[in-house]
């Protein structure tokens, strides 16, 4: 409907494309349906940067491998809880060795804001500490499942007591925590893989039920830092999160929203650029010089066809 609406009843001509923004050198897969209309001819997309480091032709072709996780904050150091105490502070905050990624994020002249985590819940922790980084839900609750049945075989063959009763007791002792037999969504609870870009970076990335927003390594989730580092966002941008509050930059959930919500300024760059580049090579000043470099060949073709 919309894309008739502009072709038909507006005259543009419309290109559409679904996205993928790891292909232009955001460290996330993160797909968007763009749409593109133009009023003064065809438009296009831009041509991407980079591919999965798998597939072996596409990099033959000059592409970059994927942007990972590992590359976007592996030079952020251990974060502060609650409140914003690192923004402002020396640049030798940063770690040494950054990616080329990570230092062309490095655009601030002092260590960023926003570099700040909140805490969590004992239960919420007792679940991402179990989880490997990278996998699934559903794998990491069957690998534990499975790891718990030989604990409830064991327990009720050294009591003489049901396996049903066994895990009773486990479960009561902590030994078994049993949210791993519930079903969630494939990624929640799930930790960030260093050597693969993020999945989407939602505005709920502070609630780690909520999708793969956990530290690789660390028992907390990310900052929003590092969220913003996976959207393209660079070291300068400061996330305001309150106006009357002298903790400006501190209310984590606010300023998820903001991160989550955006379109990364990556994916945007790319195609603002190309656009422009469209827009310059059909200007008057060009379309002119382009008409004067015809007019010879033009003229020698009438030349030819009067004596003809």
């Amino acid at each position: 409907m919309v894309i008739q609406m502009l072709e038909k009843d507006l005259g543009y001509k419309v290109e559409v494309a679904v996205v993928n923004c790891a292909d232009y050198g955001v460290p996330q897969l993160r797909e968007r349906a763009v749409f593109i209309a133009s009023s003064i001819g065809p438009a296009s997309f831009p041509k991407t940067t980079h591919a999965d480091p798998k597939t072996e032709k596409l990099l033959k072709e000059g592409r970059h491998p994927w942007v990972t996780v590992a590359q976007a904050i592996g030079d952020l150091p251990p974060p502060a809880f609650e409140e914003d105490v690192l923004g402002g502070g020396p640049l030798s905050l940063y770690g040494e060795h950054p990616s080329d990624y990570a230092r062309s994020m490095r655009t601030s002249d002092a260590f960023p804001y926003n570099h700040i985590t909140r805490g969590y819940k004992a239960s919420v922790l007792d679940i991402i500490r179990e989880m490997r980084p990278g996998q699934t839900w559903d794998a990491e609750s069957e690998r534990m499942q499975a790891k718990y049945e030989l604990a409830i075989a064991r327990h009720a063959k050294a009591k003489g007591i049901s396996e049903k009763r066994a895990r009773r007791e486990l479960e009561r002792s902590g030994a078994i925590n049993p949210v791993f037999y519930k079903d969630y969504y494939w990624s929640a609870y799930t930790r960030l893989a260093w050597d693969a870009p993020a999945l989407t970076i939602t505005a709920n990335a502070n609630f780690l039920g909520s999708g793969r927003f956990s530290h690789p390594e660390e028992l907390r989730g990310i900052t929003m830092r590092e969220a913003a580092r996976l959207q393209s966002f660079d070291d300068d941008f400061r996330f305001v999160t309150s106006m009357t509050d002298d903790n400006d930059t501190g209310r984590i959930g606010v300023g998820m929203d903001m991160i989550g919500e955006a379109v990364p300024p990556g994916l945007s760059q790319a195609i603002a650029l190309h656009l422009a580049a469209q827009l310059d090579a059909r200007s008057p000043a060009n379309a002119k010089s382009e008409n004067a470099a015809k007019a010879p060949v033009k003229k020698a073709k009438k030349a030819l066809a009067s004596k003809d």
